[in-house]
């Protein structure tokens, strides 16, 4: 016994560095076993190509968004009448009507297959891009430019008819649909990638989705 602590404490050193040689090679061992198949490895693996599912609370809380408006136009119209009076100095009226045309899309107008998903993929189909207030005319910020004489309520009706009338021809004669869509189909895809889909397709009207 007295023999067997003198070697170890003699050559413990050697020992300690045979140990380790052991430990090393056997740790080699068992790596090139796992490289060739005969030991398991563990890995992390990432899909590249994931499947995105929205939520029926999701897709509810997007319909009821209610009226999602893509552009604002002020307009502004400068409506007169005049009144000829015999031997009597002629009455007039001149008066400013300003308004804000929204334009956007009612989400309670979605049909039942309004969205298609694959993967990381994301179509929708939407309603046209529409008016969405049909009294646009703000009556508080129209302005009397001039008046003489004393006027009916008849006669200050037909100016704001014919007001709405002239804002609305403009309006429809201008570029401002084709710009609302083109902000909406922005703001729609923006929305879908916050909710982790890369590639997004939007159309409005009555484009079909796929199958």
């Amino acid at each position: 016994m007295r023999a067997a602590l003198r070697f170890l404490t003699k050559h413990w050193r050697w020992m300690l560095t045979v140990l380790t040689l052991l430990f090393v090679a056997l740790s080699v061992h068992n790596l090139s076993r796992a490289l060739q198949g005969e030991g398991e490895i563990v890995s992390l693996s990432i899909d590249s190509n994931p499947h995105i599912d929205l939520t029926p609370a999701q897709i509810t809380s997007i319909r009821q968004i209610g009226q999602w408006e893509f552009l604002s136009v002020r307009m502004e119209e400068i409506v007169d009448t005049v009144h000829r009076r015999f031997l009597l100095p002629d009455q007039q009226l001149v008066r400013i009507y300003r308004g804000t045309v929204r334009l956007g899309i009612d989400m309670a107008r979605f049909s039942d297959s309004w969205l298609y998903t694959r993967g990381d993929t994301a179509i929708l189909r939407l309603p046209p891009v529409r008016r969405l207030n049909k009294d646009f005319i703000d009556e508080a910020a129209t302005q009397t430019f001039f008046e003489s004489g004393t006027w009916d309520n008849q006669t200050r009706s037909q100016l704001y008819d014919q007001a709405r009338r002239r804002m609305e021809h403009r309006f429809a004669a201008s570029e401002a649909f084709s710009q609302a869509e083109h902000n909406g189909r922005e703001q729609v895809t923006s929305l879908m990638r916050a909710l982790g889909f890369t590639t997004v397709e939007v159309t409005f009207g009555d484009a079909s989705l796929p199958k």
